[in-house]
């Protein structure tokens, strides 16, 4: 993650006059315990006092499938791999499938990406300057909020910052290695580190395609505009590390294919923008009050790349625009997929060149900048603990409270079924029944806005109402985003002309309400 720090610290930037000397084994090894144990207390608030969100509990349920059909099946209408899943199940496994439980997975995957910004450094033998600046990289991302907010979700998203932080680092090792033309054998390292880091990126996450482009893309740039020598042994490591990432990743391959041909026939519910990009800065530098503070300590870690290590300057230039600009084409121009959190990866990377922007300034401005961010980033964390998400355990605990035998609980789309089956699985909870029919409702001659397993309503569901409800005095409505899966209110207008509204359940992401015949 640090590879070109060795290389990039001009002379004034090394605030003690032995700042090329590596510091001792112990005051290391114990400052990067501080800063990972930092990233730990971090990462606990509200980790158990927050309610699933509504993808969090598909993480939930897909955890729960059985292996078999996990791998086969589910590939048919869920957009994700099951790579993270699979995880997850062991996971739950050895430690329950509790809020915290489930989660503490993405905790560990934050907290190993921090300690090994430094350990890093350290073990690739890249010296004192390199690690003091991985240091304050690490702190940097241990105190980086959007970080804190991805390691506190039962979602892939903290992994493959972990995979694809690692990524990066193995592709800027390979570039330094090939560059000073080091044997054989210490190449073989880099690229078996990069075949496997890139490889699993690929497996978390279908936007890792993206990664893998800005990573290959960054390599090839950097030997050829600023890496003299032998062409040939540098196509071969830069290609032996891709087809390994591609042996590695291959078996989904398949799969893909499976997915893709059924997102082909969704009506996806994202309305990409171009200025949609800045969302995905913001997921880097750690929230909107960052911006700028953030990119201008990049901007200055970038300049000294152009002045000390050119082929870095284009390999983590390439690697920090070009997911971002080729996903936003991708959703200009054939289907709108840009979401923001998809690029947390590169989190690790910024939070880098944000630690080397602070070292290239000459000493009196270094601990200001550092206190200006590390002051933003206290400020923009405490606002992450107060703010609010899918409070489905407090909607649905309501509805289990004032429901009656005899109810009838409506819900759609039908994907509200994996917060109800997750928060309403005790005994004498209310049966639901979902609209137009249990999740994965498949093949259905109908629109499906973002999911292959979840359909809009239509007018036959209408017909199968007007026969079920004159057997009901009251009536629960669940629903989630009725704009798009009903735009045109067909359930609460039908519902409406049969009975009175007499309480409503807003809540974050969904709603409740409770019908009855006048």
């Amino acid at each position: 993650m640090t590879a070109t720090l060795a290389d990039t610290i001009p002379p004034h930037a090394a605030a003690p006059a032995n700042a090329d000397t590596a510091l001792s084994a112990a005051r290391f090894w114990l400052l990067c315990t501080l800063v990972a144990l930092l990233a730990l207390a971090l990462r606990l608030p509200t980790l158990a006092s927050r309610s699933l969100w509504l993808d969090e509990t598909y993480s939930a349920w897909f955890a729960a499938v059985p292996l078999r059909e996990l791998w086969t099946s589910v590939p048919l209408y869920e957009t994700h791999p099951p790579f993270y899943y699979t995880l997850l199940k062991g996971w739950i496994a050895l430690f329950g499938n509790g809020e915290a439980a489930m989660r503490s997975l993405s905790v560990l995957g934050g907290v190993l990406t921090v300690f090994l910004l430094p350990a890093c450094a350290r073990l690739a033998r890249l010296g004192g300057r390199a690690e003091r600046v991985a240091l304050l990289a690490a702190l940097f991302l241990a105190t980086n909020a959007y970080a804190i907010n991805f390691s506190q979700q039962a979602r892939p998203y903290a992994l493959q910052a972990l995979s694809g932080g690692l990524a990066v680092f193995f592709a800027a090792m390979l570039v330094r290695e090939l560059a000073h033309r080091q044997p054989q054998e210490r190449l073989r390292t880099w690229i078996v580190g990069l075949a496997l880091s890139a490889g699993v990126t690929l497996w978390l996450h279908n936007t890792g395609i993206f990664a893998a482009f800005g990573i290959w893309t960054g390599m090839t740039a950097a030997l050829l505009l600023a890496v003299p020598g032998p062409r040939g042994r540098q196509a071969l490591a830069v290609a032996a590390a891709g087809v390994g990432a591609l042996l590695v990743w291959s078996p989904f391959i398949p799969i893909l294919v499976q997915q893709n041909a059924a997102m082909a026939h969704l009506s996806y519910w994202i309305r990409f923008k171009p200025a949609n990009t800045i969302a995905a800065w913001s997921v880097i530098s750690g929230a909107p009050v960052m911006h700028y503070p953030v990119a201008l300590l990049v901007l200055l870690g970038f300049a000294w790349l152009w002045k000390r290590a050119r082929a870095h300057f284009w390999l983590l230039g390439c690697v920090l625009a070009l997911p971002i600009l080729a996903l936003a084409g991708y959703s200009l121009l054939v289907k709108p997929v840009f979401l923001s959190r998809v690029f947390e990866w590169l989190a690790p990377l910024g939070m880098v060149l944000a630690a080397l922007g602070v070292f290239s300034l000459r000493p009196r401005w270094r601990l200001p900048a550092i206190a200006v961010i590390l002051v933003l980033s206290a400020w923009s964390v405490a606002n992450f603990y107060r703010s609010q998400t899918e409070n489905w355990r407090e909607m649905l605990a309501g509805l289990a409270h004032d429901s009656r035998p005899g109810d009838l609980v409506l819900a759609f789309p039908n994907e509200v079924q994996m917060p109800v089956t997750y928060y309403m699985k005790h005994a004498g909870a209310p049966s639901v029944t979902y609209l137009p029919g249990p999740f994965p409702a498949l093949g259905l001659d109908r629109r499906y806005t973002g999911n292959s397993g979840a359909p809009n309503i239509a007018r036959e569901d209408i017909d199968h109402l007007r026969e079920l409800l004159p057997r009901y005095r009251r009536v629960w409505l669940i629903e989630r985003l009725a704009n798009l899966y009903d735009p045109d209110d067909l359930v609460m207008r039908e519902l409406g002309g049969r009975y009175r509204l007499v309480k409503k359940i807003d809540g974050i992401g969904g709603t409740i309400r409770l019908y009855e015949r006048p």
